[in-house]
């Protein structure tokens, strides 16, 4: 069977940086408050006007700046999200068009597992070049979570947590065995989906699909990100993400001390410790820029992958396992050979 692995990545994160201490007072919070629970310090907010897909876009050039790998080589796209330009086309069709793309009618799948998004993305980039289907697929995970945030009181749990940025990189055939993703695990349980963080706000049970009160503050609420106050949500967390870790691992018959680097999903700091320490990792193994970028959902570890590949942090041949674990909920890891 052909191999696959990462051949090539990029980032984009928006020039507006936005510290804790210059969120709106209507949140009533503090810096003190958010660095403690969340390990942010400031996140990126996008431009009046930018998508999704303009901020992917840009990651994209990003990606090719760099030379690893020609635009026409790429002949698919897969965009994981949870904050598509519009509810629909999805934004895969956007980028594929912003790119200069459209003439060649690559096909573009659109996805929707959140912060799960890049490993889900991963499996399908894997499968498509492993079976000979498409060369190079294109993944890209990206979000405008700024524009959507609920910025009084009700919505702080959420808003200090979260970002925007876009991270990207093409899978390819392997050469060798040098660079390869070794698997990928995922996992999902659809009792959750209402337990995690979730938006109501296009409910298709409704007639019309949209109607809120503006001026209703109850009613109002189903216009943002809703994250239930529950221990559950982080116990599922580390549970889930240890779990999918440790199963990879056997699977391979490896152990944590074969790791180099944990490549993590970025929620939230504390998440993150709690998988280690469960792993038996140390600290120092596991690359953060949630202090920097707050939790960019989908683009979460393709960003950590490209920032950490161009200051030579992760070199070719370095073992990574990259867990995560989203709304839905739905979680898996992959252990790839860079």
């Amino acid at each position: 069977m052909i191999k696959a692995y990462i051949r090539a990545v990029g980032m984009y994160v928006p020039e507006n940086v936005v510290k804790n201490e210059e969120l709106p007072r209507e949140l009533n919070t503090s810096d003190e408050w958010i660095r403690q629970r969340t390990g942010v310090f400031e996140r990126r907010y996008a431009s009046p006007g930018d998508r999704t897909s303009d901020l992917a876009k840009r990651a994209v050039d990003n990606m090719l700046e760099r030379g690893e790998v020609l635009a026409d080589e790429i002949d698919c796209i897969i965009f994981a999200t949870l904050s598509p330009d519009f509810f629909f086309p999805g934004a895969g069709v956007f980028l594929q068009e912003k790119l200069g793309w459209a003439d060649r009618h690559i096909p573009c799948y659109d996805i929707r597992q959140q912060c799960s998004g890049f490993v889900y993305g991963l499996q399908m980039a894997q499968a498509f070049v492993q079976t000979g289907i498409y060369k190079n697929v294109l993944l890209a995970g990206a979000e405008i979570h700024s524009n959507a945030l609920d910025f009084s009181e009700r919505g702080r749990a959420v808003t200090v947590l979260f970002g925007d940025g876009a991270g990207v990189l093409v899978v390819s055939p392997s050469k060798d065995s040098k660079s390869e993703i070794l698997s990928v695990e995922i996992h999902a349980d659809g009792a959750g989906a209402l337990n995690g963080i979730h938006m109501k706000l296009h409910d298709i049970g409704q007639r019309p699909v949209i109607y809120y009160d503006p001026s209703d503050f109850n009613a109002n609420a189903d216009l943002y990100p809703d994250m239930p106050a529950s221990r559950n949500l982080f116990a599922n967390a580390v549970r889930r993400m240890t779990e999918v870790s440790l199963s990879l691992l056997a699977r391979l018959n490896l152990s944590v001390s074969d790791i180099d680097w944990v490549v993590p999903h970025q929620a939230n700091i504390r998440i993150n410790k709690s998988v280690v320490e469960h792993l038996g990792i140390s600290d120092d193994k596991v690359l953060y820029n949630v202090h920097k970028y707050g939790n960019t959902t989908a683009a979460t570890i393709p960003l950590l992958l490209a920032e950490y590949s161009e200051n030579n942090t992760i070199k070719r041949g370095d073992l990574l396992l990259t867990p995560a674990f989203g709304s839905g909920f739905t979680w898996g890891a992959a252990l790839i050979r860079y």
